[in-house]
């Protein structure tokens, strides 16, 4: 496991990008949430607030819910290098959009992330084939390839063929972050029938910045053990 350091703020700045992953969480954890970064501005780190469907809520009181000073827990990823630490809400903007505004302090920790590790998960997906599309789940995912589990069709020879002859299909995946499905680019790389369950091992071969930042968004809920603040 990779041991943790610490960088100064100016460090930290100097690498920020707009658009970054950013997770936010208080004390307790009653509220938590993955936001981007919209800015930041001479110690102030500026960042977006979470909508109702990430705190499951129906109405939020942002006013009521991030109070000032209040002490967050920041945990962001630039570069492939994790960066963390604890810091006060300085304020929050709700008119022309909604931000929220936390100061940087001194010193950051920061760790490497891991590279091409499978992450355990439930995603709904569709495997394309031609104009036929079945339906299942992704159970794990790295930034490499996936794990495909749909019910066992009776023909499996058109998924054979591709595997085969190395053919390009489409994945649908549906990420917790994103309203609609996202296509991948895909290639079989192994068939497993498991009882009434067929076990697709396949390997991501187009785009794949949605599946990086879905790993990041899953590396950062690790963090917490890897946290020891100070002041």
């Amino acid at each position: 496991m990779a041991i943790a350091t610490d960088i100064k703020r100016e460090e930290l700045a100097a690498k920020l990008d707009i658009g970054t992953t950013v997770h936010i969480n208080n004390e307790d954890n009653t509220v938590k949430y993955s936001a981007y970064l919209v800015g930041y501005d001479h110690g102030t780190l500026i960042t977006s607030l979470p909508t109702t469907k990430q705190l499951n809520k129906e109405n939020i009181s942002y006013d009521k819910l991030f109070v000032a000073q209040q002490p967050l827990i920041i945990r962001l990823i630039v570069n492939g290098v994790i960066y963390a630490f604890k810091s006060p809400i300085m304020a929050i903007h709700l008119e022309p959009c909604q931000l929220l505004l936390n100061s940087l302090p001194e010193k950051i920790q920061t760790k490497p992330l891991r590279q091409a590790v499978r992450y355990p998960c439930v995603l709904q997906a569709g495997f394309l084939i031609g104009d036929t599309k079945y339906r299942g789940a992704v159970t794990n995912i790295s930034n490499q390839g996936c794990l495909f589990r749909m019910k066992t069709i009776a023909n499996i020879t058109s998924i054979k063929a591709m595997k085969e002859n190395d053919n390009t299909s489409n994945l649908e995946i549906q990420f917790p972050f994103d309203q609609g499905m996202e296509l991948l680019d895909v290639k079989v790389k192994s068939i497993l029938e498991d009882g009434e369950n067929l076990l697709l091992g396949m390997a991501l071969t187009g785009d794949i910045n949605v599946v990086e930042k879905y790993i990041e968004s899953m590396q950062l809920e690790e963090l917490t053990e890897f946290l020891t603040f100070t002041e």
